[in-house]
């Protein structure tokens, strides 16, 4: 069994630190053409580059899987676990029946009720800016936005905000402060047990309050939910809580920060959206192919398979890379360039098929209501310089300021 392409055996990896992705993408454009399925000879997984190796890798969770618990050693007592039945982390037929549970809870009904309060939100946040012509959007804005959606979303208080925002940054530390192996290993997890613990006792106090006192929230509906004669267990529901947390905070953020970025390169957009608000929602698909939050996604083979032309046998991780498939020359036409007038269709950057994100359209909504209020607020926004996440697996800023004229 071949472990790699000729020509991939001896290309270099992916550069170490991201920054504005220009390094990135030009490895990725080399690799579709000499290597579109390398295994890194360090580590020896598996990078699927292409658009459909990507898209079979997400589309078959019976060869290519989410669990990733046969590599990681059990929980320690005392320890929160909160891969345990998180739907980002099953394989069928438990997924299936996990997801039938929440989806029961989190529909697009739940979802479209949230819009006033979105649009109020996002007001309030731009009033709190005040007269100031300068800030710093992430910190102002597209930072505390989904995290106070989350919490109004869930039922918990928005005053906890600020504590959100520090478990979400313990659920997924910077690159720099550990490394993935220690963090599969568990070694992190150990490091910030106390924190972890007070985020678990802390969505389960308000589990079980909702168990006896039912309220109008999402976690109130996870309670109810029934399926099959199965309701969700105090530790699904948890951990639900948790992943909504993590993933629909910082990707949001990254994706509201992200489209300022994709509009800053392709001058007048703004002001063709300001003229036409209808092509919002277009301009924000091709920021989420241009610039998706999320670099890349996680399988583990179950078996011996074939990806292109390489053979890869069971048992080793695969590096689907969502940056480069949404670049594929192959599937978009000068995917390059920044098109805010594109029709993306075929991005992969809420994955595919039965892992496909629950939280796309609270997303989508949200970055809709937030470039809206911008455009009716200033008649002009210059960027600064940003600040880049150094982690591998995320893409966006930690900061971005601007300068604005009122409208």
């Amino acid at each position: 069994m071949t472990s790699a392409t000729p020509e991939g055996a001896s290309l270099p990896g992916p550069p170490a630190v991201v920054g504005d992705g220009r390094e990135l993408y030009a490895w990725l454009k080399r690799m579709r053409r000499e290597a579109p399925v390398w295994i890194d000879p360090a580590s020896g997984s598996c990078h699927v580059l292409t658009h459909a190796d990507a898209l079979r890798v997400l589309s078959e969770p019976g060869v290519f899987s989410s669990d990733f618990s046969s590599l990681a050693p059990p929980p320690e007592p005392g320890m929160p676990n909160f891969a345990e039945a998180s739907l980002s982390v099953t394989d069928p037929p438990r997924h299936g029946q996990l997801r039938k549970l929440i989806s029961q809870a989190f529909t697009p009904r739940t979802v479209a009720g949230l819009e006033p309060r979105i649009r109020a939100v996002t007001e309030e946040l731009l009033d709190s800016v005040g007269g100031r012509t300068e800030f710093d959007l992430v910190e102002e804005l597209s930072g505390p936005l989904p995290v106070v959606v989350i919490a109004e979303l869930l039922g918990i208080p928005t005053s906890d905000r600020e504590m959100f925002r520090r478990w979400a940054e313990y659920l997924l530390p910077p690159s720099d402060e550990v490394t993935a192996g220690e963090f599969l290993e568990g070694g992190y997890a150990k490091t910030r047990a106390a924190e972890l613990n007070e985020m678990a006792a802390y969505l389960l106090a308000h589990v079980k309050d909702r168990r006896t006192t039912p309220r109008d929230d999402l976690l109130s509906r996870l309670v109810a939910a029934e399926a099959d004669g199965e309701r969700l267990s105090d530790t699904q529901m948890v951990n639900f809580s948790a992943f909504l947390l993590l993933a629909g905070h910082l990707t949001t953020t990254l994706f509201m920060s992200n489209a300022l970025l994709s509009f800053d390169e392709t001058p007048g957009t703004l002001a063709m959206m300001r003229e036409d608000p209808s092509l919002i929602p277009g301009a924000l698909e091709e920021v989420l192919r241009y610039r998706p939050p999320v670099s890349f996604l996680y399988r583990l083979t179950r078996e011996d398979t074939r990806i292109g032309e390489v053979d890869v046998p069971a048992g080793r991780i695969v590096v689907t890379w969502l940056l480069s498939a949404n670049r594929d020359e192959r599937q978009f036409t000068d995917p390059d360039r920044f098109d805010p007038r594109r029709t993306p269709a075929g991005h992969l950057t809420f994955s595919h098929g039965i892992h496909f994100c629950l939280g796309a359209p609270l997303a989508r909504m949200e970055s809709s209501i937030v470039l809206q209020a911008l455009l009716d607020r200033y008649r002009s926004i210059t960027l600064g310089t940003p600040a880049y996440h150094q982690r591998p697996d995320i893409f966006g800023v930690t900061s971005l300021p601007v300068s604005t004229q009122p409208a």
